[in-house]
């Protein structure tokens, strides 16, 4: 346990999936806070299977495969099975979704220097050949930034949904009455998805006078820039985009405030 605890006595909210939260959550709790465990994403596979069923017939045609995060990893491996396959070429997006295809048992061919997509496209566009082509799997809000990049750059990317991003239910409830009851210190958002799923539940609930006094920390810019189109106030944003460096971020900026003698934004 951290001895100094510079997040004690402070609630956090972690709107992150289930099974993606366990080390944001430990991260908080090593620091003296209290995580909030609220999910504001849910995937599941998609409705219509005929297009995904296509793209993985036509798989080994592809000279790259692109799998942006771990939640890709992850359905990939569940829609083509457990059989061994030699696989196309494999870039991936961030140190998270890298590990998440090493425990399937496949090495990424190349990982960015820069964990977005705008980063992402800069580098990889320089490994392809002209007509090269190229198979991006990824969630249904996902951007079309990456495509749109590699075909401009005069290769083939073919796009595949591969799950879907919803908002559980079961979750709005719970942050509604956490809100009411001002039990929030900090809200933390790791995609713009998070965001606007929370966004939907303020205006449904009239709700966005109750948040002002909150800290906002969002893993990176995309998240933020979501936030802040939105008109919340993002107090903390890593240049590094993990949940490691945005509760170091968080931790840094808590500190400074309090040095100033402040305790609200």
């Amino acid at each position: 346990m951290n001895p100094v605890q510079p997040l004690k006595d402070y609630q956090v909210l972690i709107t992150r999936g289930k099974g993606q939260a366990d080390g944001l959550k430990e991260s908080i709790e090593k620091n003296g806070g209290t995580p909030l465990l609220v999910p504001l994403l849910e995937f599941t596979l998609p409705d219509h299977m005929e297009d995904v069923q296509q793209r993985f017939e036509e798989l080994l045609t592809y000279d790259w495969i692109i799998l942006t995060s771990q939640n890709g990893v992850d359905f990939f491996f569940k829609l083509l099975g457990n059989q061994p396959l030699k696989l196309p070429k494999i870039a991936v997006i961030g140190s998270k979704t890298q590990a998440a295809l090493k425990r399937h048992g496949y090495k990424a061919d190349f990982v960015p220097a820069q964990f977005v997509a705008e980063g992402f496209v800069a580098e990889f566009n320089t490994l392809l050949d002209p007509g090269a082509r190229v198979l991006l799997a990824k969630g249904n809000l996902a951007r079309a930034v990456i495509a749109e990049a590699i075909n401009e750059a005069g290769a083939i990317c073919d796009e595949v949904i591969i799950y879907h991003t919803v908002l559980p239910r079961s979750s709005e409830k719970k942050l509604v009455q956490l809100i009411k009851n001002h039990e929030i210190d900090i809200m933390t958002f790791t995609s713009s998805s998070t965001v606007n799923h929370f966004l939907q539940i303020m205006k449904s609930h009239e709700l966005d006078t109750y948040i002002d006094r909150i800290i906002i920390a969002c893993i990176g810019p995309i998240a933020a820039k979501t936030a802040e189109k939105h008109g919340l106030s993002v107090d903390v944003c890593p240049d590094v985009y993990t949940t490691d460096a945005m509760v170091a971020e968080l931790i840094r900026f808590i500190l400074k405030r309090n040095k100033k003698g402040g305790t609200f934004k």
